[in-house]
């Protein structure tokens, strides 16, 4: 059976196990109330489709590229980018009201405020807001389907042009194969779900870099005018975004000018120049992006002292003694895809290096751009993630994702082409392929099951349920109860958000629930209110400690009995139920603060 034959029955194997996925999601009914895990919402045999699918038309891409004159990395290539579209519309497809309980709850309020005043206002994300009512005024949609469609979408646009940036920096197309597969993972993982400006801003990344690597191969008045464009719409997205683009600009300024590598491209000097123009015209203008680097600027100098994200881990940590596979877990799924990723970047750096000394390997100042945005993003993400800073760590590891996955099918193609494997141990007992094919299926498999926020991570699914909007608008309707709110499983202001939009006063005044509800020092818990309490618990918030953290029951703050006993108080009165979320009145028997106790 010839080696063609061979690429045909991978791709076949792939395809036939993304149409097990379909089926799957087909004959599973969608979800009727919150589930903590999208993951455990299906069989196990699915998600292994969705990698198998991802592997298998990887696998065929990579060896398609010894192949001077095949072809089959073409339907390999669409059976990768059906396997993703499948993963990123899982939300949808599963029937959830919304993906995204914070930011983008926010921000369909931005879309109401547009709508009702005809004007932007205060809000600093205006195109994806103003894009999303275009959408949905064309198509019919209501805003919710529309911003569950448009992070998918965006997300076929990062990996078309990641296809092209690949074609704009190297020539041969074996170098060009051997990164295919790589930059068609989901490595950004949660940055394709969800409506948030930054997410979708992420995506114009790639569009931005091919044109302005083709503006230096060819800088044709079409390839000017669409940098242009695309330069406006980037900054125009998120501010951090456009920050983080120029930095990357800077990064291949300076490569140009590095001797030993290709080049130097010129030309980008004014485009570079507007870029950092658009940028201080457009956000100086709002006094929220001002106030935002005023704090940056207070906790850098040691004014504000916050806690970073490494000191809030180092405590829970300290407070829960987690075992110590439970912590390498969460760091796998947490981490995992970008420890990998920088590794396997600083791995290609070090090789480079060596091989250039050597005389034996010239990289491309582009190269040298994605090298330098590994090195400046990693270690950017890290001071973050030790820094009380308003930007969090996730954030600028995402740039240098963008590098590092590049750099990875290099380094595969230069270990392929500059090493003799039957003159090498390792080649006597593994080999190239079989490291190379451990690579693709640890990052396929790895990015498969983080893309989604589960107890993995020890993050819990953030799915709004139609439940959940219908009891939020029955207390809405009931003006009294924004007042004394008490609430576990549920954040109101941003269910205010989207009813009202943003720029509506939010008059609610919630707080969270004594631990236990106060039922390990008292009978009821109306003994520990001086006056009435709304009380309202959702079905996120009665399965969270059971779903999310098992073994840890004596760190749980509130217990299924603690819910049982809930049904059982005589203080309580049940207002509304709709099997999703639940409405409470607890009657207040304390008469003065003294008799309640601490709660």
């Amino acid at each position: 059976m010839s080696r063609a034959r061979h690429l045909e029955l991978l791709t076949l194997l792939g395809t036939g196990l993304l149409l097990v996925a379909v089926a799957v999601v087909s004959a599973i009914p969608s979800a009727s109330t919150y589930e903590i895990s999208i993951y455990g919402a299906l069989p196990s045999y699915f998600w292994v489709s969705i990698v198998g699918a991802l592997f298998f038309g990887g696998l065929v891409i990579l060896l398609s590229a010894a192949e001077p004159e095949d072809t089959t990395w073409r339907p390999a290539l669409v059976l990768m980018s059906l396997s993703n579209l499948v993963l990123f519309l899982m939300p949808f497809l599963r029937g959830y009201q919304m993906y995204g309980r914070e930011d983008p709850m926010s921000h369909l309020g931005y879309i109401r405020d547009f709508v009702a005043n005809g004007e932007i206002g205060a809000n600093i994300y205006p195109p994806a807001h103003v894009l999303a009512v275009t959408v949905a005024d064309a198509t019919g949609l209501d805003w919710m389907t529309v911003v569950m469609l448009l992070s998918p979408m965006f997300s076929l646009l990062y990996y078309g042009a990641m296809f092209y940036l690949l074609r704009a920096v190297f020539d041969s197309r074996r170098e060009i194969l051997f990164g295919l597969p790589f930059v068609m993972l989901p490595v950004l993982r949660f940055a394709h779900l969800g409506f948030r400006p930054f997410a979708l801003s992420l995506m114009l990344i790639p569009v931005s870099l091919y044109l302005l690597f083709k503006s230096d191969q060819s800088a044709t008045p079409a390839i000017r005018t669409a940098f242009v464009i695309v330069l406006f719409g980037q900054t125009f997205y998120h501010p951090l975004t456009a920050l983080f683009v120029i930095g990357i600009f800077v990064l291949y300024r300076g490569s140009n000018h590095i001797p030993s590598l290709g080049g130097p491209y010129p030309t980008t000097k004014n485009l570079f120049s507007l870029s950092v123009a658009l940028f201080a015209v457009w956000y100086t203008q709002y006094a929220g992006i001002l106030l935002r680097f005023k704090r940056i600027y207070a906790t850098v100098f040691g004014v504000n002292q916050g806690e970073p994200p490494v000191a809030a881990y180092q405590s829970t940590i300290q407070e829960s003694s987690p075992a110590l596979i439970d912590i390498f877990r969460v760091m796998v799924f947490k981490y995992g895809v970008e420890f990998m990723l920088f590794g396997l970047g600083f791995v290609f750096t070090a090789a480079a290096v060596f091989l250039i000394r050597k005389g034996r390997y010239v990289p491309t100042s582009h190269l040298g751009m994605f090298i330098g945005t590994v090195i400046v993003f990693s270690f950017g993400g890290l001071f973050f993630l030790v820094s009380d800073l308003i930007v969090p760590p996730n954030r600028p590891f995402q740039i240098a994702k963008i590098g590092a996955i590049i750099l990875v099918g290099q380094l595969l193609y230069v270990g392929w082409t500059k090493i003799d494997w039957s003159k090498r141990r390792i080649g006597r007992t593994a080999g190239f392929w079989p490291i190379a094919v451990v690579i693709l299926l640890l990052l396929a498999s790895l990015t498969t099951f983080s893309v989604y926020k589960s107890p993995l991570n020890s993050e819990r699914n953030p799915q709004v349920t139609e439940m959940e909007l219908e009891g939020s608008a029955w207390l809405m309707g009931h003006g009294e109860a924004t007042d004394n709110l008490d609430r576990f499983g549920i954040t109101f202001h941003r269910h205010h958000d989207y009813r009202n939009g943003v720029q509506a006063p939010d008059n609610f005044d919630e707080g969270t629930p004594p631990n236990h509800f106060n039922y390990t020092r008292r009978q009821y818990l109306g003994s520990s209110y001086e006056s009435d309490h709304y009380l309202t618990i959702t079905r996120k918030g009665r399965i969270t400690y059971p779903e999310l953290f098992p073994g840890y029951r004596d760190r749980w703050r509130y217990t299924p009995g603690d819910f049982n006993q809930l049904e059982r108080d005589q203080t309580i009165n049940r207002l509304y139920d709709n099997g999703d979320y639940t409405q409470y009145l607890v009657n207040a028997t304390a008469t003065d603060r003294a008799a309640a106790g601490p709660s």
